[in-house]
This record gives C-alpha cells, sequence and structure tokens, in this order.
C-alpha cells in the first residue's frame, strides 16, 4: 500500500502558496540548495527494531519543514499529514531545521531576527513596502529580583488572567 502525504497533493500556485508561503517557482530555487545538503536520516540509534525511514525525498523533506513553519499544526496533525507519528514528526524537525536554515544562507535568504540598531533594520527592509510580523509568545521564568520584573513585565495582562 502506498502511503499518500500533503506532498503528493499540493499542485497548485496557490496550494504550494497556502502550505509553505513560496510559490512554485520559489520552492524549487530553494530546492536547489536544499537537496545538496540535506541527507536522510537512515538509521535511528534508539530503536532496537529495524528502521524504516521517512522523508527520504529531498523535495517532500523541504515541503515538510515549510509546511511545519507556515502552517504551524500541532505535531499529531503533522504527523498525519506526513503518514507519521508525533514523535517522528518532532524529530524531524529538529533533523531539518538545520539544513533549511543552510540552504536559506546559501540561497543568500539568511533570515536575521534581531537587529543591532534601527539603520540595520531599515537597510533588511529597504524596498519593502509592506511588513507583516507575526509572532508566539514564549513563556519564561519570572526573574526574582524585582528590579528585573519591573523591567521585563509590564503587567498588562493582570486583567485578562482568570485569577487576575
Amino acid at each position: 500500500m502506498l502511503k499518500m502525504t500533503i506532498f503528493q497533493n499540493v499542485r497548485t500556485e496557490r496550494q504550494y502558496k497556502s502550505a509553505t508561503g513560496l510559490s512554485i517557482t520559489e520552492f524549487e530555487q530553494l530546492a536547489t540548495f536544499f537537496e545538496k545538503l540535506y541527507v536522510p536520516k537512515t538509521a535511528n540509534p534508539y530503536l532496537k527494531a529495524p528502521y524504516t525511514p521517512v522523508l527520504t525525498h529531498k523535495k517532500e523533506a523541504l515541503f515538510f519543514i515549510l509546511y511545519y513553519y507556515k502552517t504551524y499544526p500541532t505535531l499529531t496533525n503533522l504527523g498525519l499529514s506526513f503518514g507519521f507519528t508525533e514523535s517522528t514528526a518532532s524529530g524531524y524537525i529538529d533533523f531539518i531545521n538545520p539544513v533549511l536554515k543552510a540552504a536559506y544562507q546559501q540561497a543568500g535568504l539568511d533570515v536575521c531576527r534581531t537587529f543591532v540598531s534601527q539603520e540595520a533594520f531599515d537597510n533588511a527592509f529597504a524596498g519593502v513596502s509592506d511588513l507583516i510580523i507575526d509572532v508566539t509568545e514564549c513563556p519564561t521564568n519570572r526573574p526574582k529580583d524585582a528590579e528585573r520584573q519591573k523591567a521585563n513585565y509590564s503587567g498588562k495582562k493582570k486583567g485578562t488572567r482568570a485569577n487576575g
């Protein structure tokens, strides 16, 4: 029985954009760099049973990681979309992420997330007319020192919490 994944079902420009954020042409261009760097897993040292590798097709591996970052599904849904478990999905995110980053760097599309100055930010986005920033709030440990707490916590969420 053949395993069908979302990768085999995506065909149109609109579907590629929706699933990966890239057009078919952009995907293919990035794939030329990614394919040179990606070496599929051939074994899992943590399993005693025979290992059947997944994501051996290099473009499917690229599609997998782009799909994950574009749609941010749960690991269960990600695994279902590609025909494996959530633990396998999690392992492949960690395995493929450095390859994606290296491919972006080689393609000259390296992403900068921290800017040292306003000038560096302005230079990075020169010619960009619309900028949309999508963020995910990440929990952090609350500092015990009162001054550091004051610097890091605005208190704006006090009225939004069930206890607050």
